[in-house]
């Protein structure tokens, strides 16, 4: 619109040469009676900035008495300043700035124009004191956000760059505003990104556009950090702009190594309480075969010293003396096996697999109390991704509570502890060991999994919380109910990932 006021006023001017008011010097007449009653407030001023013609619109808005130079009218208005936007009105052929006038903010659009072999700036004056209140408000908003907050046009360029974005990246907003936002990013990112951005301006199929996630940056310094980027797109005078909100995930994932080693850590502790636990029924199975193999090799020292050696008698007692080795040693390993503490490795397992080995461990404690296990495998189970060691250490728990619950009750219903495995709806395999003990109390149902909660004389409380967290990581779910005729199953389920078979 200013454009088009300037474009009739040179129109007009070339029509009435004549001049009837001047503000300034006497010079050549200049007709400016024509625009008093332009609504727009308008003036002309010389190269100094004297002005030449105020109109009516002009004296109501700025002031009713002109002053001898425009930018008095205006606050912190400098002689730079106004030979500034001359010099911009020249080479560009206009400006546009923002001036304050107390607690009003205006908006001067300037052009430069020839009358009478003299050059003339023509300027509009607009009230922008709400558009700058909002501009200034925004700015504070992207100021004090707690989230960097970068801002880039369709090129790539970085245009805002708020405080806590320069608090992230080491950076000053003057050394990358106007630099390529690929800056912030490590390689193969900061090659491919103006790419990345063509494609999308040109295809219109967004890949990051709206949608969070985690990615890698890179800071001043060179240090690789992790960060959440939400990128969302706005328009703005016919052209794009992307901003993207960063939130420096360095601490949570600090955070969370922190509370996996912490979780290892129990693990493993909970794994040698467990084989504290068990050190009677281990001796005793241990004891054993070592009873065994004593006696079997007395036995054929015994056939050796005779004179009429038996072969038949010696080759069967060396041949149970051997049984009983490999049995002694079969013992070892499974021990050695689960009381190993590693970092958690992922791998396929056979889950009944996995299950019989695990009662073959507990057997010996089983039988110390008079109890029986028994398998209730299900077959073609599909093999499941999964850590051994921490699987293992759950099932060994979910047993041994089992032979807790059902040792100092009279057992009624039998003595005797079931393991079943089988598939469920959804890709799911289960895993569950039901006793006949006394089941789970009311009182017991809220806490049963909370951590440091016991019902036995001894034990901190840790085996079921740390179960729970084992298959809370693989994905997996674990609860719990009362059997119909007596005793408690508990159970967990393990779903199907991408790299299960």
């Amino acid at each position: 619109m200013h454009q088009g006021l300037f474009h009739s006023y040179v129109r007009l001017e070339r029509e009435k040469p004549t001049a009837e008011r001047n503000l300034g010097a006497p010079h050549e007449t200049m007709n400016f009676s024509p625009y008093d009653n332009v609504p727009i407030p308008l003036f002309i001023a010389d190269h100094a900035g004297r002005l030449e013609y105020v109109n009516t619109a002009w004296q109501e808005l700025i002031c009713p008495d002109p002053p001898e130079l425009w930018s008095d009218a205006f606050d912190a208005t400098t002689p730079e300043r106004i030979e500034h936007i001359w010099d911009n009105c020249v080479a560009l052929g206009g400006c546009t700035e923002t001036f304050l006038r107390h607690t009003e903010a205006y908006q001067v659009s300037c052009r430069v124009f020839n009358h009478a072999q003299k050059t003339m700036l023509l300027g509009t004056v607009v009230n922008v004191t709400n558009q700058h209140r909002v501009s200034a408000e925004s700015n504070a908003i992207l100021e004090t956000a707690v989230d960097g907050i970068v801002i880039i046009d369709q090129d790539g360029t970085i245009e805002t760059f708020n405080r806590a974005a320069a608090e992230l990246f080491g950076y000053s907003p003057e050394e990358v505003i106007g630099q390529p936002v690929s800056l912030l990013m490590p390689e193969p990112y900061r090659s491919t990104h103006h790419n990345f951005i063509q494609h999308y301006l040109t295809s219109g199929l967004p890949k990051i556009i709206g949608i969070g996630r985690e990615l890698q940056a890179i800071d001043k310094n060179g240090r690789l950090f992790p960060m959440y980027l939400a990128v969302s797109e706005i328009s703005l005078e016919g052209r794009k702009r992307f901003t993207g909100i960063i939130r420096d995930l360095t601490g949570q994932h600090a955070a969370r190594e922190a509370l996996t080693e912490h979780r290892q850590r129990l693990a493993h502790v909970d794994r040698l309480s467990s084989m504290g636990e068990m050190t009677a029924s281990i001796a005793h199975e241990i004891n054993q075969p070592l009873t065994a193999i004593s006696i079997y090799a007395q036995t054929g020292i015994n056939l050796l010293q005779r004179r009429d050696t038996d072969l038949a008698k010696l080759q069967s007692a060396l041949d149970k003396l051997n049984t009983q080795s490999l049995r002694a040693g079969s013992i070892i390993e499974r021990i050695q096996r689960f009381a190993r503490g590693q970092e958690s490795q992922r791998e396929h397992i056979d889950v009944n697999e996995l299950v019989m080995d695990l009662i073959k461990l507990s057997e010996s404690d089983a039988r110390l109390h008079n109890i029986e296990i028994v398998p209730d495998l299900g077959k073609g189970l599909p093999k499941r991704f999964a850590d051994p060691i921490q699987i293992q250490q759950v099932v060994l728990n979910l047993i041994r509570n089992a032979i807790d619950a059902m040792t100092e009750i009279d057992c009624r219903h039998g003595r005797t502890i079931t393991i079943h495995t089988h598939s469920l709806p959804g890709h799911l395999v289960e895993i569950a060991v039901s006793d006949l003990g006394p089941g789970v109390t009311e009182e017991q149902r809220a806490l049963i999994f909370a951590p440091f909660h016991t019902t036995k004389r001894e034990g901190m409380g840790m085996g079921l919380s740390i179960c729970r967290s084992i298959i809370s990581e693989h994905g997996g779910t674990i609860g719990f109910h009362n059997n119909d005729g007596a005793g408690a199953t508990f159970y967990f389920q393990m779903p199907r990932v991408n790299n299960d078979e």
